[in-house]
């Protein structure tokens, strides 16, 4: 998955690791290797979360993290890498691990419409624009 984001590798790479609350105040972590990582949200009425840690810290290129929920077999492993592209940045986000996490078969997607949302998000607050207009993702 890849965004197009008209912000320097700089200003992407801080709101999507310091300035984060700004526009997914759900996910909790630091910024370097074996940082623990939570995310929490609220689903059909129960409150749930992911946790996991960071794996990789490439200031300010490459942000890599595992996460799991309660009935995964194995975590999910997660890379975020931000390449200049003229006066902006390509975000490509690959999620891997599903079939050995043993999830149901709709979640590959389900994480897919949730990372256009959060990437769409972080395009806007990136931008400097609000995160609640709409903004379409690859």
């Amino acid at each position: 998955m890849v965004a197009d984001i008209d912000a320097s590798v700089e200003v992407v790479w801080r709101f999507l690791t310091t300035e984060r609350g700004a526009w997914w105040p759900e996910m909790r972590f630091e910024a370097e290797v074996g940082s623990p990582l939570v995310e929490t949200w609220v689903e059909e009425g129960q409150q749930v979360s992911a946790t996991g840690s960071v794996t990789r810290c490439d200031e300010p290129h490459v942000l890599g993290f595992d996460w799991t929920e309660q009935s995964w077999d194995h975590p999910l492993d997660v890379v975020i890498e931000l390449v200049a592209h003229g006066q902006g940045t390509l975000v490509t986000l690959t999620e891997s691990g599903f079939s050995r996490a043993r999830v149901p078969h709709s979640l590959p997607a389900e994480h897919e419409e949730g990372w256009r949302y959060h990437l769409a998000r972080l395009k806007r607050t990136s931008e400097g624009e609000d995160v609640d207009v709409d903004v379409d993702v690859q």
